[in-house]
């Protein structure tokens, strides 16, 4: 999904209804009204590649006549090697509003910001970081909220393919220099609350996409199959299976055929056996029933002749020889 671009600082207390007021009474409405805010944070720096900042809209741009603007700043930076410096890009004052629709943030640099659908955010998680040069340090240590965000408006049964961006986002304390910087005591419980509140947000918001898929798969389920069930209109048959009845998603046993004596099943036995199993049904409507049918043989009858009622033969040549 596409995030929107703006121009004007959204006002925490104007734009928004916050999460306290909200749970305190009962709204009018849930379709209308201000998004609920559930986080406000207004000291963040955003993190992301220098391949693809631009795509984020809300990062400054690079001035030609300063390479180091953009380039990560202490004490965050120092979990940075050279390299993986030379490959971020840093936008410093980051204003983050999590809200119950989207996620807004907004530049104070740059004086523009995006707000990103929460199914566009395909991943998110806390990631930590420690000082490269005293990673026993738990002081130097911090954390921020890592997220992939895939910016597409095709289904996702397109064949398209992107790269997914990489952001990171890091509450700090914006009072700090580089002279003797260091990490906001405060930034381990501020990390948590925002990755919380992007998570709480994000199951209010599911993708519709999803919803579409299962419409499709449902659609596929109700298509012509075989379903048991004992109340379906007589006369509904699938094309290709002669005498087989369509019925529907309850389950349950098929209806009789025509011509047929029925079911028997353990909800009507007893009106076709007594309670030593011989049968009492009746006529059935198929017809009458042959010799012994639905009565019990006693064991004298059934080996009389042999066993199993089978005549025995008294032929030598069929025996084996017995051998020791």
């Amino acid at each position: 999904m596409l995030p929107a671009i703006i121009n004007s600082r959204p006002s925490a207390e104007g734009d928004f209804l916050p999460l306290s007021e909200y749970q305190a009474q009962t709204p009018e409405t849930f379709f209308e009204g201000k998004p609920v805010l559930h986080f406000h944070d207004e000291n963040i720096k955003a993190w992301v590649s220098q391949q693809q900042y631009e795509q984020l809209y809300f990062f400054s741009k690079a001035a030609a006549d300063n390479a180091a603007a953009g380039t990560p700043t202490a004490p965050e930076s120092h979990a940075l090697g050279d390299e993986d410096k030379n490959n971020t890009r840093e936008e410093e004052n980051v204003e983050v509003f999590v809200s119950s629709k989207k996620l807004t943030l907004f530049s104070r640099n740059s004086g523009s910001g995006i707000e990103i659908p929460y199914p566009a955010i395909s991943l998110h998680a806390i990631k930590h970081f420690k000082p490269l040069d005293k990673p026993d340090d738990d002081s130097s240590k911090f954390a921020g909220v890592y997220m992939q965000l895939e910016f597409s408006d095709s289904s996702p049964d397109d064949d398209e393919s992107f790269e997914p961006i990489e952001l990171t986002l890091i509450p700090h304390n914006a009072s700090t220099t580089d002279d003797g910087a260091t990490v906001d005591p405060s930034n381990a419980g501020r990390t948590s609350a925002l990755f919380n509140q992007i998570s709480a947000c994000s199951n209010l918001n599911p993708d519709p996409r999803n919803d579409d898929e299962d419409e499709d798969e449902d659609d596929e389920f109700n298509a012509d199959h075989i379903i048991f069930e004992s109340s379906v209109d007589e006369g509904a048959e699938i094309d290709g299976l002669p005498g087989v009845l369509q019925g529907n998603s309850s389950g349950g046993l098929p209806p009789p055929m025509s011509g047929s004596s029925g079911w028997i099943t353990a909800d009507n036995v007893n009106e076709f056996f007594d309670e030593d199993g011989n049968w009492i049904g009746g006529e059935g409507v198929s017809g009458e029933l042959g010799d012994g049918a639905g009565r019990v043989r006693a064991r004298n009858e059934v080996e009389q002749d042999g066993t199993n009622g089978h005549e025995e033969v008294d032929d030598g040549d069929v025996k084996r020889p017995r051998t020791e």
